[in-house]
C-alpha cells in the first residue's frame, strides 16, 4: 500500500533559540535542521477519499492499536491510521496514537528484527515525527507558527501550554530516536528547541507519560554538551523519573543503556554508587570486587526483568519490549564491564 503524504510541502523558515538562563541576553537565532523544519513546518494536506471509509479505517486502527502487542497487528495498525488520517487529517488524537504506534513498531519490533529492518525503523521514526507535527499544527497553531517563523525561543516557550504537551513531546521523542539511529547531528542541531521544550514540559506537566520530561532530559544529557554530555545531570533526571513513576520500565532500560555505560569510565571504581562526583573518595579506599556501575546496571535491568508484565496495565505491549531490551543488555554485561 502506498501511504498518503502526511503534509503538503511548502517553504519553511528556521526557528531560533535563546538561552533560558535568568536575566540572559537573547542569543543569536540558531536554525533547526533542514529535516526537522521541513517536517514541523509543513501544512496539513487536504482531506482525501471517502469520509465514511475513513471512519471505518479509524475504527480498525483503534482496534489494532489495542492489539499492538502482536507485531503484525501493530504494523497493520500503521496502515489503518494512515488511511484514516488521509480522510481526516486534522484528527489530532488519532495523530498522537499513530505517533505512539510508529514508536512501538520502530523502537520495539524493528529494533529486534536485525539490520534488514533498520531502514524501516528509521523511516518509522520519521513518520512518527510527522504525525506528531501534524497534531501540533491542530492543537497549537500559534506555537507552530512561532517556531517556524524564527521567533526567539523565549517567545516559543511562552506559547507552549498543555494543549501542546502530547504532540511536541512525541515530536521530540521521535526526533531523538531518529538522531540516535541515523544521525546524531539531527539531535545536536535541534538541541536548543529540545531543551527548551522539555524544560517547559517539566514545569507545566512533569508527570506526563510517566514523568517523561525527566526521562528525556536524562538521555539528553548523556549527549549534550557534545561529546561527553553532563552525566551528573543525566543521573539526576533519570533518578527523578524513576522516583516519579517506578513502574514505568523504559526509564530503567534507558538509564542502563544511555547513562551507566557512559558513566563507567568516569566513576571511580571505589565509589559506593555509580554517580558522577557523588562523594570524594579517600586515597586509601580499597578497590571493590564489582564496579559500582556494573552493580547499578544489573540492578536496573533486574528490576525490568522481574517486573510484572502488566506493571503499567495500558502499556503491556511497550513493557514487553522493555523486558526484551533488558535481556539483550544483560547478555552483554561482561562486554560493557570487563573484568579488571
Amino acid at each position: 500500500m502506498t501511504r498518503p503524504p502526511l503534509f503538503a510541502p511548502r517553504a519553511f523558515a528556521m526557528a531560533g533559540a535563546v538561552c533560558l538562563c535568568a536575566n540572559a541576553v537573547p542569543a543569536p537565532v540558531q536554525a533547526l535542521s533542514k529535516m526537522a523544519s521541513s517536517v514541523l513546518c509543513a501544512d496539513l494536506p487536504a482531506a482525501e477519499g471517502d469520509a465514511e471509509a475513513g471512519k471505518r479505517a479509524l475504527g480498525e486502527a483503534e482496534a489494532l492499536f489495542a492489539a499492538r502487542g502482536d507485531a503484525a497487528k501493530a504494523e497493520a495498525g500503521l496502515e489503518a491510521f494512515d488511511k484514516a488520517l488521509a480522510a481526516d487529517p486534522g484528527n489530532a488524537a488519532a495523530r498522537i496514537k499513530a505517533a505512539r504506534l510508529y514508536y512501538l513498531v520502530a523502537d520495539g519490533y524493528h529494533r529486534f528484527a536485525g539490520e534488514s529492518k533498520e531502514p524501516a525503523m528509521i523511516a518509522g521514526f520519521e513518520r512518527g515525527m510527522a504525525h506528531a507535527a501534524a497534531a501540533l499544527a491542530v492543537t497549537s497553531p500559534v506555537l507552530k507558527r512561532k517556531i517556524c517563523s524564527g521567533a526567539p525561543m523565549a517567545d516559543v516557550v511562552a506559547s507552549l501550554d498543555e494543549r501542546a504537551v502530547e504532540p511536541i513531546y512525541w515530536f521530540c521523542t521521535h526526533m531523538g530516536k531518529y538522531g540516535l539511529a541515523k544521525d546524531l547531528l539531527e539531535v545536536l542541531s535541534n538541541k536548543d528547541l529540545i531543551f527548551a521544550v522539555m524544560a517547559k514540559l517539566q514545569a507545566i506537566k512533569p508527570d506526563y507519560f510517566h514523568f517523561a520530561p525527566d526521562r528525556y532530559l536524562g538521555g539528553y544529557y548523556t549527549k549534550v554538551p557534545f561529546p561527553d554530555g553532563d552525566l551528573a545531570r543525566s543521573f539526576a533526571h533519570f533518578s527523578a523519573s524513576i522516583k516519579g513513576a517506578p513502574n514505568y520500565l523504559a526509564t530503567y532500560t534507558l538509564m542502563a543503556e544511555m547513562y551507566v555505560i557512559r558513566a563507567v569510565n568516569k566513576v571511580d571504581p571505589r565509589a559506593r554508587v555509580c554517580a558522577i562526583g557523588a562523594k570524594k573518595i579517600a586515597d586509601d579506599a580499597p578497590d571493590p570486587a564489582v564496579h559500582p556501575c556494573r552493580t547499578l546496571f544489573e540492578s536496573l535491568l533486574a528490576t525490568v526483568k522481574n517486573a510484572k508484565p502488566d506493571a503499567v496495565p495500558d502499556l503491556a505491549a511497550e513493557m514487553a519490549v522493555e523486558k526484551r531490551k533488558a535481556e539483550a543488555l544483560l547478555k552483554d554485561v561482561d562486554t560493557y564491564f570487563p573484568a579488571p
